[in-house]
């Protein structure tokens, strides 16, 4: 691919709404334009502008059915665009800067990021997550390791044991201390003591989950729901590092006002804080994915899943710390949501290890916990998500960049689709 080109892809990826309908096609076997004219903020009298020059750019190939026009994403050309931008990147740094300017690097980190090689993702997420408002940039943002969900039964990709020791032994390298946010019915027999006894030698927090991880919505009563997280109790009680933080199962917090009330009520008459997430993720979704392939093919690359899940968590940590900065004005110490399942065992140093790539410090789960941040109670329904989602849904000033839920399997799905994994 000559310079020209390179340029020429460069500034198509360049432009906001450009930027977004890209997004879309790639997500997309195939999208009309009708579809891309409802997106939020893309106008009909701009949809063919851009559709041309995504298709000279030969980002995408276009159709026409009857009056119909329907759009897809090429990956060749972005393939051949990686490639390209790695021989560049390999010589002088004056060279790579003048070609791969930051809007490009964080179009590509984005919306790019499912075609791209793990070695030149990794490379342009690291610049995607220094935020374009910190008002502290010398400072790198911290980050603390939660996982949830401790459990004896992995399927037949891995045994719990071997899991668990895969796991503490990647976070005793970095020397840090997470918090494992315990479900009792995952764990509640002998073996689980095995389990959480290791993590409490360990120094991690061992904190509650809830015991049966029911769904705070609609079909669950307050008094059902607050009998189940004093079930728990008894699961956490015994260990020497146990914490009085309580995660939601699903980060839902209720469905009214009362529920949600009533239950903050309980939670301070038993000393208890939210276990806030402010870096939510879907890594569970990506795991269940790899699962269900080693099922079908016993001998499937874990690659693919390795790379997806750090692009997914990068991209994801930049967004919720560019919200936080907006929304508070200043950096906060974030706690990323993890779960224990057989992908996180296999590839959790690489995970470790990219966000150190790309600027992010590892804390102790207890010091990111201290921050006055999360004593938060936000006044929203429903209630629940991330504390960054709902800090930023209250102000009622960032609609255009919120979804409901903040994180679920149906945004990766068709990405995964797309790249067969």
């Amino acid at each position: 691919m000559d310079r020209s080109h390179i340029e020429k892809i460069s500034k198509a990826l360049a432009d906001g709404t450009r930027l977004k309908i890209f997004q879309a096609i790639s997500a997309s076997k195939c999208i009309s334009c009708g579809e891309i004219v409802s997106m939020r903020g893309v106008t009909p009298a701009t949809v063919s502008h851009h559709l041309k020059i995504l298709n000279e750019a030969g980002l995408i190939a276009c159709r026409r059915e009857g009056q119909f026009v329907y759009s897809q994403a090429v990956p060749e050309t972005i393939e051949a665009y990686t490639r390209a931008l790695t021989r560049i990147s390999s010589g002088k740094k004056t060279s790579r800067r003048r070609v791969l300017s930051h809007v490009i690097k964080c179009a590509l980190a984005t919306v790019c990021s499912q075609f791209l090689p793990f070695v030149v993702r990794a490379s342009l997420f690291s610049q995607s997550t220094v935020p374009k408002a910190s008002p502290n940039n010398s400072a790198p943002p911290q980050l603390a390791l939660t996982l949830d969900d401790p459990r004896l039964s992995l399927g037949l990709a891995l045994k719990w044991p071997e899991a668990n020791n895969r796991i503490l032994k990647a976070i005793s390298e970095r020397d840090i201390r997470a918090a494992l946010f315990v479900c009792g019915m995952r764990v509640d027999e002998a073996d689980g003591i095995k389990l959480l006894s290791a993590w409490d030698q360990g120094g991690h927090l061992i904190c509650s989950h809830s015991y049966s991880h029911k769904f705070y919505g609609e079909q669950t009563s307050y008094a059902d729901f607050a009998a189940d997280f004093l079930k728990n109790e008894k699961v956490i009680a015994p260990y020497r590092n146990r914490t009085a933080l309580f995660r939601y199962p699903f980060l839902k917090e209720g469905d009214t006002a009362d529920k949600r009330d009533r239950f903050r009520a309980l939670l301070k008459e038993r000393s208890y804080r939210v276990g806030h997430v402010t870096i939510d993720a879907s890594d569970w979704y990506v795991s269940q994915r790899f699962v269900d392939r080693l099922a079908k093919q016993p001998n499937a690359p874990i690659a693919p899943y390795r790379d997806y899940l750090i692009a997914h968590l990068l991209d994801r940590a930049a967004f919720y710390r560019q919200l936080a900065l907006d929304v508070l004005g200043r950096d906060i110490p974030h706690t990323l949501l993890m779960h224990f399942n057989p992908l996180n065992a296999f590839v959790l140093p690489e995970v470790l290890k990219a966000f150190e790539t790309a600027g992010w410090q590892w804390i102790d789960a207890s010091l990111a916990f201290e921050d006055p941040i999360f004593r938060s109670r936000p006044q929203t329904l429903p209630a629940g998500e991330s504390l960054v989602w709902a800090l930023a849904k209250e102000t009622r000033r960032f609609e255009d960049r919120l979804r409901y839920p903040g994180e679920d399997d149906v945004y990766e799905k068709p990405k995964m689709d797309a790249l067969g994994l």
